[in-house]
């Protein structure tokens, strides 16, 4: 019982130094997000940026993802509420070893420390929002009835561009939907345009 007080007492004050060590110099946030795994995911950016290390982080904590994804046996060890505090940060510090940099092994520990380790992937996408924002990324997603080629890919890329503002580049991603009949659908950003056939024959069943 002792050890477990202490344990979560030393990760606890390593936790609140991480976050205060992270707000003690002023770095720019590119994105203020809200919410629990907001806090976390800002404080591992911030602190990340300061270390001159953000690519690696966002690369390790996207590799941390995958793993919940491809193994179920660690997607419901994390969610798991009946697994004690101090089972979760060793079995983190186990996991973290020396192949994470100390900023994601910090997140994952005082995430387990502070029983929100079943968040561990909304902080992660949180922190790949910051990411984005911080490359000035612009996802855009393109959805059309059959596969694109190249060169209209291309065309759209180029025809989103004035869409978006000085200094941002928009990363496209596309998705094959053959219920809209024909035409597009473009999701850039939060905006959305539907120019999908679906869409026009639905318009004119409105006005008949």
């Amino acid at each position: 019982m002792l050890r477990s007080l202490m344990i979560r007492r030393c990760v606890g004050v390593a936790g609140r130094r991480m976050f205060s060590e992270s707000a003690a110099k002023s770095v720019e946030v590119p994105l203020k997000l809200f919410g629990i795994h907001a806090r976390y995911a800002t404080a591992a950016f911030v602190a990340a940026s300061k270390a001159k290390v953000l690519p690696q982080v966002e690369m390790e904590m996207l590799a941390f993802k995958d793993n919940l994804q491809k193994s179920k046996e660690l997607a419901n060890y994390v969610e798991n509420p009946t697994i004690s505090r101090e089972a979760k940060i060793s079995a983190m510090e186990a996991l973290a070893g020396d192949n994470f940099s100390h900023i994601t092994k910090n997140t994952l520990v005082t995430l387990a420390a502070n029983a929100r380790l079943a968040q561990v992937d909304k902080v992660i996408d949180a922190f790949s929002s910051l990411m984005k924002a911080h490359r000035k990324e612009v996802d855009a997603v393109i959805t059309s009835a059959e596969p694109l080629t190249k060169a209209q890919t291309r065309a759209i890329s180029s025809a989103l561009t004035p869409h978006i503002k000085q200094g941002e580049k928009v990363v496209l991603s596309t998705k094959v939907d053959p219920s809209i009949l024909g035409g597009l659908t473009i999701l850039i950003g939060d905006k959305f345009l539907d120019l999908s056939a679906a869409a026009k024959i639905a318009a004119l069943q409105r006005a008949i």
